[in-house]
């Protein structure tokens, strides 16, 4: 089983180290392209939400989003029904590379599933759904 385990490490940080070395040129190294498309799929999450969709601890997630504000792909709204709530959308900037982030998002999927057959990829995606993480 601990080689199951390593097999998913390995992969994750080859993607997160050829994601950073990629995205360093727009700012965002250090795995924030991923807090770009997450908001950019879905404008409003209050801030602990994407926190919990990048799998993230809050105060690292809100300190990344900090700086992502001050570099314009993000953008943070007062909830108006809950002014001690603040709703994360994307900016322009962000907006703008959104496509290229979500291209590169895709082709790693594409590259890893290549050898699987679309009955394979559903077994793993069934699988995948059952760890605790």
């Amino acid at each position: 089983m601990f080689t199951t385990i390593r097999t998913i490490g390995a992969i994750t940080r080859s993607i997160q180290n050829d994601s950073n070395a990629r995205f360093r040129k727009l700012g965002l190294g250090n795995n924030a392209f991923l807090y770009v498309i997450r908001v950019c799929e879905e404008p409003g999450m209050f801030l602990a939400q994407l926190a919990d969709a990048v799998q993230i601890d809050r105060t690292t997630a809100f300190r990344t989003v900090k700086r992502l504000v001050a570099a314009g792909y993000l953008r943070l709204e007062d909830d108006p029904s809950d002014g001690r709530m603040r709703r994360v959308y994307p900016a322009e900037r962000g907006q703008e590379v959104y496509p290229e982030l979500h291209a590169y998002e895709q082709y790693c999927s594409q590259h890893l599933l290549a050898n699987l057959t679309a009955a394979e990829r559903k077994q793993l995606e069934g699988l995948l759904t059952k760890l605790n993480y």
